[in-house]
């Protein structure tokens, strides 16, 4: 095999794969990216075996073939040469010239011969949607799975589709966060899977642009697929509770909030918050609402924000980060925040077809 490669091509298509490389994995050839030139161009693949990343990248095969090559190494070299076309040359025995203007290196591979073959997945359900819309979708949601093992099912992201409209869905217990979407794809079937936390993680690094994504799934795969990229990931396995029972029929009060000056506010208030006092208190009273924060470490804060309420007053306390991401995620000015009382959940929302709902905390 020999291929042109311009540095930072070969570098993006190396970042874009190499998380795929489970560094702690005692089967030799899935610590090295597979390296593939042929006439549809030229190649970069990782895999763990429960998710493979496959890029295209634009380079000069002059001469086909494949070899595979340590990731984090490879990937280490790439990033010092000097700016330019690289040279990459294997021989008959795996080893690999890399030389960029005066700088040479030469690496050992392994035969590529035992790089995991690329599955090919028959799709019971397979729907486009654009590459940069899906990726914001999945960053609106994401920041709420759960890192509890016992429930694992709540470690994924949901994708569920009923009657034209894809939710997205994503909890821990304490908080939830979904967006909803209509999907214009007439003969698609009903469906739910489960996306894993490391699958949804690196759709979010690397999907850009409005590009057609196309999405396959089937009950225990799913497959991402454009010109340029192609993941294909396993599914977690059980079923998903039921989330809406969490979310409040109706609400009592409602206020609006500018999200970037609530986002300021949470921030600057939460520097005093510690491991013994944990959460922010949100007071409402007629016309105004102060957030603040106290600990015996770092002492206390607060700082009100002018709002219309005009209903009987109201003390909550939240973890503040619970608030502060979706905030971050969201798009629009303004944000509304409803709530009942201090014991039963709130919600956040504002763009169309998003809703967070967070369980107030006891204040420490």
């Amino acid at each position: 095999m020999k291929i042109v490669i311009l540095k930072e091509n070969l570098a993006s298509a190396l970042r874009k794969t190499i998380s795929a490389v489970n560094s702690k994995s005692t089967i030799p050839i899935l610590n090295n990216v597979l390296l593939e030139g042929d006439q549809n161009g030229f190649s970069v693949t990782a895999t763990d075996l429960e998710i493979s990343i496959k890029t295209r990248v634009e380079a000069t095969v002059e001469q086909e073939g494949k070899t595979t090559l340590p990731a984090r190494k490879f990937s280490q070299i790439i990033n010092v040469l000097p700016e330019g076309e690289v040279t990459l040359e294997t021989d008959d025995n795996e080893q690999t010239s890399i030389s960029c203007k005066r700088t040479f290196f030469k690496m050992p591979g392994l035969n590529p011969e035992e790089f995991p073959e690329e599955e090919r997945v028959d799709s019971n359900w397979k729907f486009t949607f654009p590459a940069g819309e899906f990726k914001k979708t999945l960053a609106k949601v994401s920041y709420a799975v759960s890192y509890d093992e016992s429930r694992y099912v709540l470690n994924g992201t949901l994708l569920s589709f009923r009657s034209g409209v894809l939710t997205t869905v994503a909890t821990d217990g304490r908080r939830l966060a979904l967006m909803e979407q209509n999907l214009h794809e007439e003969s698609l079937e009903d469906f739910d899977v489960i996306l894993p936390a490391k699958t949804t993680a690196e759709l979010m690094k690397v999907l850009e642009g409005e590009d057609p994504l196309e999405i396959g799934l089937t009950e225990n795969q799913a497959v991402f697929s454009n010109s340029e990229l192609l993941i294909t990931s396993k599914l977690v396995e059980g079923n998903y509770p039921n989330y809406r029972q969490v979310i409040p029929a109706s609400f009592n009060n409602s206020i609006i909030v500018q999200r970037e000056e609530m986002i300021g506010v949470l921030n600057r208030v939460a520097m005093m918050i510690s491991e013994s006092s944990t959460t922010v208190n949100i007071n409402l009273a007629d016309g105004l609402m102060t957030v603040s924060a106290s600990s015996a470490e770092f002492g206390e804060s607060s700082e009100p924000i002018d709002i219309d309420y005009h209903g009987e007053p109201v003390n909550i306390s939240f973890n503040p980060a619970f608030i502060i991401e979706p905030l971050r995620h969201m798009d629009t000015d303004q944000t509304v925040f409803q709530f009942n009382d201090e014991l039963s959940p709130a919600s956040i929302s504002g763009d169309e077809g998003f809703l967070c709902v967070v369980m107030p905390m006891r204040s420490s």
